[in-house]
């Protein structure tokens, strides 16, 4: 059951609706930086086609989700380090299922990756 009814974004099952919509909204954002830099730059070995920038945005897309689910995990003391750790290996470990497609070219969908899933995931917990 999603609670959709709560004023504050909690819910009794543990799903923050602010924090989920927080990720979602700026994985979405990111999602058309990244397919739009991948339609716009070369790089070797990746064919760009519909498919891939569909699949890019997907990518970011799924990050935000992982990331709106993953609140309440607790890696390390501190709750900014946390967000930032966590969001760092979401970023990471999706992107990885993108970034195999394209073998060592897929490595900066990667890095990105690291890099959205941190600013996410600080931005979700700081403001949801």
């Amino acid at each position: 059951m999603i609670c959709l009814a709560k004023a504050t974004g909690n819910c009794p099952n543990g799903l923050n609706i602010k924090r989920m919509s927080i990720a979602l909204i700026l994985s979405a954002v990111f999602g058309v930086f990244c397919a739009w830099g991948a339609a716009s730059v070369q790089i070797p070995g990746l064919v760009v086609t519909y498919a891939v920038l569909l699949a890019t945005f997907y990518n970011r897309l799924l990050i935000g989700l992982v990331i709106g689910l993953a609140g309440s995990i607790h890696l390390i003391k501190g709750e900014l380090a946390n967000a930032a750790l966590r969001g760092a290996i979401s970023g990471v470990l999706v992107s990885l299922a993108l970034a195999t497609y394209g073998g060592l070219s897929g490595l900066p969908l990667v890095a990105f990756g690291l890099v959205y899933g941190i600013i996410t995931d600080v931005a979700a917990t700081k403001y949801g």
